[in-house]
């Protein structure tokens, strides 16, 4: 199910989130890859390593204390020309209970993204898509994008591979963000889901794009 509880919200305050189906051009399919949680120091770069055989780039929402333990795998998704976005720095609830303490965290991998790796983002995806006033508030102050999601493929449950791909396929669309982790705490099937997802959506048309390049032609 599309939540669009974060749009009304920041409706109110004049501030853009990205729900989904933000893709304003219709001429052609196209869908974005998200990865949170990471970097990962073996699941990231297989991931990666499949996005360039498929020639696709996609947006990373890191966390900054992963960042920090392997910054290299950071530095090889930004050469490789896919996109950042802040996922906070420890994706612990009980660290940003206000807006000041979520300020706090964002600006932490702020920091690390702009003094470690010369990196500016604008995006930025809140821990379990929870979007309230503190987070909102948060974000504004960096003048974030909130980026949610269309597709939650559930692969950091452990779905099946089986799963994941029935899932994608019943419910991707036209401007969809599709939510993948490259960070799993166990078994992880999201790469070889990966090898069947992306050649089927080519088989249907869609092509891939960053969120940025989603939303670009989106006017707020």
């Amino acid at each position: 199910m599309k939540s669009m509880i974060c749009f009304f919200l920041a409706a109110v305050l004049v501030f853009p989130v990205i729900p989904a189906s933000a893709s304003s051009d219709k001429r052609q399919k196209k869908v974005a890859l998200t990865f949170d949680d990471g970097p990962h120091p073996r699941i990231t770069r297989q991931i990666l390593d499949y996005l360039d055989k498929e020639d696709i780039k996609a947006t990373f929402f890191i966390i900054g204390c992963n960042a920090e333990q392997w910054p290299e795998i950071v530095k090889e998704e930004i050469v490789r020309g896919h996109e950042i976005g802040n996922h906070t720095y420890s994706h612990d609830e009980k660290k940003r209970g206000s807006a000041s303490q979520m300020h706090d965290d964002l600006a932490h991998t702020d920091n690390i993204l702009r003094g470690s790796f010369g990196y500016e983002t604008v995006l930025f995806r809140p821990p379990q898509g929870v979007c309230n006033d503190n987070v909102i508030s948060a974000a504004s102050d960096f003048e974030y994008k909130i980026v949610l999601w269309d597709v939650d493929t559930h692969d950091w449950a452990h779905a099946s591979t089986e799963s994941i791909v029935s899932n994608v396929k019943r419910n991707v669309s036209d401007g969809d963000i599709i939510l993948f982790h490259d960070y799993i705490s166990g078994e992880s099937h999201t790469l070889d889901s990966l090898k069947i997802i992306i050649p089927y959506l080519k088989d249907e048309g869609y092509t891939f794009v960053t969120v940025s390049d989603l939303i670009c032609d989106k006017t707020y």
